[in-house]
């Protein structure tokens, strides 16, 4: 078996709305997943390394209702049903896990050890490169490129967090092991917090969804 890694480097950045609360905090996060072989409980999570919420964990899980449940045809079935091409210079496929394809979004967890949590939802995309431009996702480009979403916090934190809403953006990268399908991730995360009263802010997925495409 063929094991390719390509390192991309990123952060994890939390910028809470100073206009909201004087509050802003920023942290680094790296972690792991693996949508082919964890069947039944997709998620990728790890540690929140450095920063003000440092020591910490997050985590996004995924819903893979009605995903085969061999790795072969569940490989087959994530880039047939997911990934986009984009002919370009160079040309891309781009993979967008959330609804519709979906059966639910995509949930988000952030959690500082010993101070509170913040809950909500978040769409993961996956950017492959085709560096020759040929259509054909060759196996020196399936280990790996681009990694951004959109995130929003609903009113379902603890502590100091218990209040509030927010929205925002994430982007960096992944790197895949094409023999076990294994992602390291990294990335930087930007959400804006506010008081769930507030009504000046967005209230649903398409209008945040609307607000950073």
């Amino acid at each position: 078996m063929m094991k390719k890694i390509v390192l991309v480097s990123a952060a994890c950045l939390l910028v809470a709305g100073v206009a909201y609360g004087d509050i802003t905090k920023s942290f680094f996060c790296n972690g792991t997943g693996n949508m082919v072989m964890d069947v039944g409980n997709v998620v990728y999570s790890g540690q929140i390394v450095g920063g003000d919420l440092a020591p910490g964990i997050w985590s996004i899980g995924i819903d893979d209702t009605g995903w085969p449940v061999d790795p072969g045809p569940r490989w087959d079935y994530l880039w047939n049903t997911f990934y986009i091409y984009s002919p370009g210079d160079p040309s891309v496929w781009t993979a967008t896990f959330d609804t519709p394809l979906l059966a639910t979004r995509p949930d988000l967890y952030i959690e500082h050890t010993g101070v509170g949590s913040m809950a909500g939802v978040a769409d993961m995309r996956f950017q492959v490169t085709d560096w020759d431009n040929d259509g054909v996702l060759d196996p020196d480009e399936c280990t790996g490129d681009g990694l951004t979403g959109i995130v929003i916090i609903i009113e379902d934190g603890t502590g100091p967090y218990a209040s509030f809403c927010g929205d925002g953006t994430y982007q960096g990268g992944f790197t895949r092991d094409c023999s076990t399908w294994d992602d390291d991730v990294q990335f930087q995360m930007s959400i804006d917090l506010y008081e769930c009263g507030m009504a000046t802010q967005p209230t649903t997925w398409g209008a945040v969804k609307a607000l950073y495409n």
